[in-house]
């Protein structure tokens, strides 16, 4: 007894009487909705003030809507549309209706039909798009339901008792609807599929390599409709390279219906094997690239147009910082309180590493160069030293850390016992900037490689480590978000290049479920997304691989 093929047992789960069907539809073309301000009919609504945005007008309204003018697909091969909005409203709902025609005079007579967001319907050249607002409830405030009418009715008193059966107050009733956007699919007539292709995408278990081979859709040419330029070219006016290519088969049932699967869907790249010419072959290949391989091999973390970093940052991560500015050491002019006449200058280049407040002080009374006079660091306090005889320009009396000062003398008594000076003396200031801010938070700063906040101020907004007197090699613990899960990181990964729609989302859930105390910090600059998941799969061990176009993984455990 010998184990059954797998191509043994689809052949016994296909139905009896089945029959094999291709499809294949290219995609996204984006179709104009026609939502601008004065563009369309307004029925109690308004322009929301950005694209594909509807707002309800203000005041009490129990419906509304927007009817687009007639709009134009411009090519008459865009055969499916499918619509897309988000509700942001409150008690009122929105619902999209689409309508369409061979021509401008036609689609206006032909009926609105439902649509759902994310849901496929069929188009005509010509065609329009509806909103509209109903409320979701009704507050009845009547004694009997045959009282009861087609509008919102208010409290009825309950006279001559105190109060009120029920009520509807005054107000708005709000409705928004953003993101209203159409777009365009073109599906291809299965007549034309000579050969659906091979399909092969190859992942080393370790994802250390993508062997994407290029899929070739074999279609008919007859009537050069694959000519690029041609008058029949079903992609004329179009920017169709880097469109999806999206190849489904299914088995039609005897009843007619048909269950697709969808198995490849791969980026667009050029037309082959063009052949058009008499007694010739006709036909065309449409060529391809795997739409997981062509995402996986997008930079992640690339820097922008101008050279900026910007690394793809999740969790907490020891990350190097840049040195940006030098804010060199600054000395502010002496404020003086006393009656002596005398002016205190300061001279010199400071050399500390620290801030520092200086008090000078006259003990004696008398003329620059005979007076006495004290200085202190900590607003007299102590005295770092005292009894210095003063000096003028041309034999400053040193203090500390390269700093010097003189009188310069003026009419009257220079110095009086008590005269004071102030003055501040500010370090130097290294400015360094860890990319991919803002950051949650900086909880540690090493100065080469010794943890410590001493002289160090942070702005996790910016991403700022200023060192106050001394530069260093600076590296800080930043904690980008609260994203430490490996599972959440990768499907972060796959939705920063495009490839979320491919998730398998019940093996990712299954995957984080069995490790659950996983948690990392992540920080990539400018490398494949396949080489960032590589670095995640090869630490955490997980397995993740294609299957027909869905991206799933699996957790090790420790099994065979």
């Amino acid at each position: 007894m010998r184990d059954a093929s797998s191509e043994f047992l689809q052949e016994e789960a296909r139905p009896r009487g089945a029959r094999p069907r291709v499809q294949a539809v290219l995609s996204p073309f984006e179709l104009d909705c026609g939502l601008a301000p004065g563009s369309g009919e307004f029925v109690h609504t308004a322009y929301g003030g950005e694209p594909g945005k509807l707002v309800l007008e203000s005041g009490y309204h129990t419906s509304g809507s927007w009817t687009s003018p007639v709009m134009h697909t411009y090519t008459p091969h865009l055969n499916l549309a499918v619509p897309f909005w988000e509700d942001q409203g409150g008690v009122m709902e929105p619902r999209v209706y689409l309508r369409s025609g061979a021509e401008a005079s036609k689609a206006p007579e032909t009926p609105f039909s439902p649509g759902a967001s994310g849901e496929e319907v069929g188009i005509q050249p010509y065609y329009q798009v509806q909103v509209q607002f109903q409320q979701r409830c009704r507050a009845w405030a009547v004694d009997a339901p045959e009282e009861a009418d087609s509008f919102t009715a208010y409290g009825v008193d309950q006279s001559p008792d105190g109060g009120y059966e029920s009520y509807a107050a005054d107000g708005s009733a709000p409705a928004v609807v953003a993101g209203l956007r159409l777009e365009g699919r073109l599906s291809l007539p299965e007549s034309e599929i000579m050969d659906p292709g091979r399909l092969q995408v190859e992942l080393a278990r370790d994802f250390s390599q993508v062997r994407d081979g290029r899929h070739v859709l074999a279609l008919d040419n007859r009537r050069s409709q694959w000519v690029l330029g041609g008058d029949n070219f079903y992609l004329r006016g179009l920017d169709w390279q880097g469109k999806v290519l999206s190849l489904y088969h299914g088995w039609e049932l005897p009843n007619g219906q048909v269950a697709w699967q969808l198995v490849y869907q791969g980026v667009l790249e050029a037309i082959s094997g063009m052949g058009h010419s008499w007694r010739g072959r006709h036909g065309a290949g449409l060529e391809s690239r795997s739409l997981a391989a062509v995402g996986l091999q997008r930079q992640l973390g690339a820097p922008s147009a101008a050279g900026e970093p910007r690394p793809f940052m999740r969790g907490a991560y020891v990350a190097r910082g840049e040195l940006k500015e030098v804010v060199p050491a600054q000395v502010r002019d002496p404020v003086k309180t006393g009656s002596g006449s005398a002016a205190l200058k300061v001279v010199g280049s400071f050399r500390s590493d620290y801030d520092r407040a200086y008090l000078v002080e006259a003990e004696t009374s008398g003329e620059v160069g005979a007076a006495r006079f004290r200085w202190s660091v900590n607003q007299g306090q102590t005295w770092r030293e005292t009894d210095c005889l003063t000096a003028g320009p041309e034999d400053p009396v040193e203090l500390e850390e390269g700093l010097a000062v003189y009188w310069e003398s003026a009419p009257g008594t220079d110095l009086a016992a008590g005269d004071r000076w102030t003055f501040t003396a500010a370090a130097p200031r290294y400015k360094y900037v860890v990319a991919g801010g803002p950051f949650e938070g900086i909880s540690t700063v090493f100065l080469n490689g010794e943890p410590t906040w001493e002289g160090i101020t942070a702005d996790p907004v910016q991403g700022l480590v200023e060192v106050i007197g001394r530069s260093a090699a600076v590296e800080a613990r930043v904690v980008k978000d609260g994203t430490s899960h490996p599972v959440d990181i990768i499907t972060d990964i796959l939705a920063e290049v495009g490839l979320d729609g491919a998730i398998n989302q019940d093996s990712f859930d299954l995957g984080r479920s069995l490790t659950p105390g996983y948690a990392i910090g992540v920080r990539f600059e400018n490398v494949t997304a396949a080489q960032a998941l590589r670095e995640i799969l090869q630490r955490c061990l997980y397995d993740l691989w294609v299957d027909f176009g869905e991206i799933k993984i699996r957790a090790y455990l420790g099994e065979d």
